[in-house]
Formats: structure tokens, C-alpha cells, sequence
């Protein structure tokens, strides 16, 4: 096999950069073709991955071994697991190579005077010991004759959809033949709900530079990608002008003379500047949103409405929002008793949440 040296720099070049999760994986390739008698994967025939996560590892696992999902001989299993598990079709020898939750811990006796954990990370994963970084364990994998690279198969119309599905994945269901999307949800046609229900009014609240904005920019496609339209309102704490067009231009000319609604209007876009005369915020904008499914706001902590709390880095969270009306979900880098608690990156559980207690 080639070098590690050698096969770090050909994946780095093919992913993008240089990182820890590329380490990690061309040695964990390394490894597991060793384990079952694979001298040099590029090329070979008689290989077969199948990788747990979808993450830089993976980008790796594929550079050092060749295997692709369009050559059949890279599988994805979606565990969200740092594993992946090296089969030799020739011997039917399988080994499973599981990445220490621990090596992370260890990474810093390794290291002096990098610039961050990540750094420490990448070069910890280097020098470490391969009893250090993974756990290997043998498996017994059978891969159906459909399942190998080289495997042709009847095509089927989905009884639905009306599309073509290949390689026997279609699901029975009464008798008919449907898509795995078809029959299972997978792609969710976008809601129409009637006018009366939209939208939903969703508040994001929680200290400054806690995250919130973050958060509200991974909803966003998450909630999108659901078929729902998604718009968001900003709280803007000084009482002074918005400033969205500058001094002198037409429009602000036009504010500045006491007009109270001006609109700046292009061939894509629309932005209204309305006086509210004294009138509750989000009361007045209320009918500008009519056309969306869910409305995400941030700030506006005092109003009541479903929402999530974020938490600062230190736990702290507001002391303003309504008492009688407890989050749906508190999202915190420290741990949250009870079913509430969720951390930063539980985004898709987030649009679970939201999608099944706002908008179902």
C-alpha cells in the first residue's frame, strides 16, 4: 500500500483540506484493508465499504481505497457513527473499525502549542496508537448477488409516482409496487394550509450572542427542505430609523419628507418601511406574512407563543419571557434536565420537534 504520508496528501486534495476527520479516516482505511488481506485497495475488485457517517472520514475512506458509490462498492449507512466496516469478497473476511469515543480526550498528551482542539485533533491523530484511535472487531457480512458491483437488475414503475426504480428497492405495498419515497414519506409534498392557520409564529429567544441566529439560519433549510415556507423576523432594539437604504437615496428621501409606508421595489425583491404608530409589533406585520407556512422570530422575548430558549455559553438564559408559557424545547451547551434539552447541533430533531407540535 502506498504511504500514509503519500495517501493523506491525495485525499486532502480531494476533499478540499487538510483536517482530523481526514486522518482519522486514511488510517482507519488503512487499517481495515490490512485486516482483511488487501495490500493495495486502489483497483481492486474484491473490496467492499460500507461507511456509518456522512462526514470528512468518509471523503477519506474513499480516496485511499478507490471505492465509490457509483462503481456499487462503497455503501452508505446512515448510523451517524465514526465506523466503517472493510469486506474481501474474494474471502468473504469482513472487519469493522469503530473510531474511539475516547481518542478525543487523549488527543492533548500528544500535542504542544497547537492553535485549537481541531488542530490538536489532526495532529494527535498522526502519531497515536492504533490501539488508541479505533476498536476493530470482525463481522459476519452477507452481500446479496444484487447488492455487488457489476449487478444489473429489472426496472420497476413505481405504481404512485409513476417514476423508475432500479436494483429491487421498491417496496410492496397492497400488491402495487412503490418507491421507497412513496411509501414511506421520504419526500414530503409542501402543506397547503388554509389561510385562517398561516402562518405559525415560532419564537427563537435567549441572551445576546447565545446563538440564536445561528440557529434560526439551520431551521430555516431545514424546515424548507420539508416543503414549508419559511419567513423570519429580526427584533431591532434601537428606536432609531432602520437604516436598510442610506442617507440620500430616493427612498429615504421619500421617508424622511414624513411618508408613512415607502417601498423599494427591484425585478426580484420588495422591502416595505412602514411607521407602526404606536401599534404592537408583530400585530402590525401580522398580514405581511399570510403567505407562509411558519414565521421565525427572534427576539421579541415578552411575547407569548410557542418557542425554543437558547442558552449562553454559560447556561444563562432570559429572565423576560412569559413564565405561564414553558419552551417547547431549550437549547444549551450544558445539560438540560427532562425531555427539553437539545444542543446546537440537534438540528434535524429541532425540525422534527417543530413540524410535529407547530405545524402537523
Amino acid at each position: 500500500m502506498r504511504s500514509f504520508d503519500e495517501l493523506l496528501e491525495q485525499s486532502a486534495t480531494i476533499h478540499g483540506h487538510l483536517c482530523a476527520g481526514q486522518v482519522l479516516g486514511v488510517r482507519m482505511a488503512m487499517v481495515g484493508c490490512r485486516e482483511i488481506g488487501i495490500d493495495e485497495p486502489k483497483g481492486c475488485k474484491k473490496l467492499i465499504v460500507y461507511v456509518e457517517i456522512d462526514r470528512c472520514a468518509t471523503d477519506a475512506i474513499q480516496a485511499v481505497t478507490g471505492c465509490s458509490l457509483g462503481k456499487r462498492s462503497l455503501k452508505f449507512l446512515d448510523y451517524g457513527k465514526m465506523a466503517a466496516t472493510f469486506v474481501n469478497t474474494e474471502t468473504g473476511k469482513a472487519v469493522r473499525v469503530l473510531a474511539r469515543d475516547d481518542a478525543r480526550g487523549l488527543a492533548a498528551a500528544y500535542v504542544n502549542g497547537a492553535a485549537n482542539r481541531h488542530e490538536a485533533e489532526r495532529q494527535a491523530y498522526v502519531v497515536m496508537s492504533e490501539a488508541s484511535l479505533f476498536s476493530l472487531s470482525t463481522v459476519e457480512i452477507e452481500i446479496a448477488p444484487t447488492e455487488r458491483p457489476g449487478s444489473r437488475s429489472g426496472r420497476v414503475t413505481c405504481a404512485q409516482c409513476g417514476e423508475g426504480i432500479n436494483f429491487k428497492r421498491e417496496v410492496i405495498r397492497e400488491g402495487k409496487a412503490l418507491c421507497v419515497p412513496c411509501a414511506r414519506g421520504a419526500y414530503l409534498p409542501r402543506r397547503e394550509a388554509s389561510r385562517d392557520e398561516r402562518p405559525r409564529w415560532f419564537f427563537i429567544g435567549g441572551p445576546s450572542n447565545s446563538g440564536k441566529t445561528t440557529l434560526i439560519e439551520n431551521l430555516i433549510p431545514g424546515l424548507a427542505a420539508r416543503g414549508y415556507r419559511v419567513g423570519t423576523v429580526k427584533h431591532h432594539h434601537n428606536g432609531a430609523p432602520l437604516a436598510f437604504d442610506a442617507e440620500g437615496k430616493d427612498s429615504r428621501r421619500h421617508r424622511d419628507a414624513g411618508a408613512e409606508a415607502v417601498s423599494l421595489v427591484s425585478s426580484r425583491e420588495a422591502v416595505l418601511f412602514r411607521s407602526l404608530q404606536g401599534a404592537a409589533p408583530i400585530a402590525a406585520i401580522r398580514d405581511d406574512f399570510q403567505d407562509f407556512d411558519i414565521v421565525l422570530v427572534e427576539g421579541f422575548h415578552s411575547e407569548p407563543g410557542a418557542r425554543i430558549e437558547v442558552r449562553d455559553a454559560h447556561g444563562r438564559e432570559r429572565t423576560d419571557a412569559p413564565s405561564d408559557l414553558p419552551p417547547l424545547a431549550v437549547v444549551s451547551p450544558r445539560d438540560v434536565d427532562g425531555r427539553l434539552g437539545y444542543e446546537a447541533g440537534d438540528v434535524a430533531r429541532l425540525v422534527d420537534l417543530i413540524v410535529e407540535k407547530i405545524l402537523s
